[in-house]
């Protein structure tokens, strides 16, 4: 079991600390579990949505078209690859 040694301190109305631990009251949790569990699917949602890219069905065929395609090399792209670099590598 994890150690938990951090605190959050959150200022709340009556009327709202009240419903929260009605809501927590009906799921047999502790406030503090209450609280914890939903802020941490809130934050589950929020990252989610940020680390995926949601496409509709013409969208996804089109980059899967692309991907599916090999790359070309045109001239203007060929020069600029074989110009030396105004920066280095550290490796």
């Amino acid at each position: 079991m994890a150690v938990r040694d951090d605190r959050l301190q959150v200022r709340v109305g009556a009327i709202a600390k009240r419903r929260l631990e009605e809501a927590a009251e009906t799921v047999h949790l502790s406030l503090s579990a209450f609280i914890l569990q939903a802020a941490q699917r809130v934050a589950d949602s929020i990252l989610a949505d940020r680390d995926s890219i949601k496409l509709s069905p013409a969208a996804a065929a089109a980059v899967q078209d692309a991907l599916s395609r090999p790359a070309q090399v045109n001239e203007r792209l060929a020069v600029a690859l074989g110009r030396p670099t105004k920066f280095r590598w550290l490796d």
